[in-house]
């Protein structure tokens, strides 16, 4: 496969699996909820691209799903982008040097992210209220945090698994390129370095 048609491999399924994900997140009846919380498909995406593919596919995958999670059902534009292009950035990091490729420490960190993600709602939703008329108390907001994380965590660790095979098997980079070599000279980190 030459290099023009290994880019345009990686645009056409980002892009279908972007779209899937984002609205599938905003579709998904309440009768696919794990305790009462549905997975969060667009953040699973992101920090998974992150850990397999590298902080270049993190960054770009993260800012893109953030972008259409906004755009589908956020009240304001950017916030989503945000956080899911740090997720999908962070990700490529932790555990990446030693543990890449790997189906348990994959979701490993979408169980961190997961809880890092409601975490980061609750404090912006303390520090930012989203309706100003409105007083968020910090203890209601940690008790709802409390209930809700074990089903959103469960929901996201359910969905993520077949999500990691889609990748690997359905990804955007072509299965036979990609043998045991040092980590940065197959996946996405490499694929624009020179040096």
């Amino acid at each position: 496969m030459t290099s023009r048609a290994a880019f345009w491999r990686r645009i056409l399924v980002y892009a279908l699996y972007i779209a899937v994900c984002s609205l599938l997140q905003v579709t998904l009846p309440d009768s696919v909820a794990v305790l009462g919380a549905t997975p969060d498909l667009t953040l699973i995406l992101a920090v998974l691209c992150g850990y397999m593919f590298g902080s270049g596919d993190g960054f770009v995958i993260g800012l893109a799903a953030g972008f259409m999670r906004d755009l589908l059902a956020g009240q304001t534009l950017g916030l989503g982008m945000l956080l899911l292009m740090y997720a999908g950035i962070a990700s490529s990091v932790l555990l990446h040097r030693f543990f890449r490729r790997n189906i348990l420490f994959g979701l490993v960190l979408v169980a961190f992210f997961s809880a890092a993600y409601a975490a980061a709602l609750l404090i912006l939703t303390y520090l930012v209220p989203p309706l100003t008329d409105i007083v968020y108390p910090f203890g209601e907001l940690l008790e709802r945090l409390r209930l809700a994380l074990p089903g959103q965590v469960l929901a996201n660790l359910a969905a993520a698994l077949p999500l990691i095979f889609l990748l690997v098997f359905l990804g955007p980079y072509r299965r036979s390129g990609r043998g045991d070599d040092p980590d940065d000279t197959i996946m996405g980190d490499s694929l624009w370095r020179v040096a």
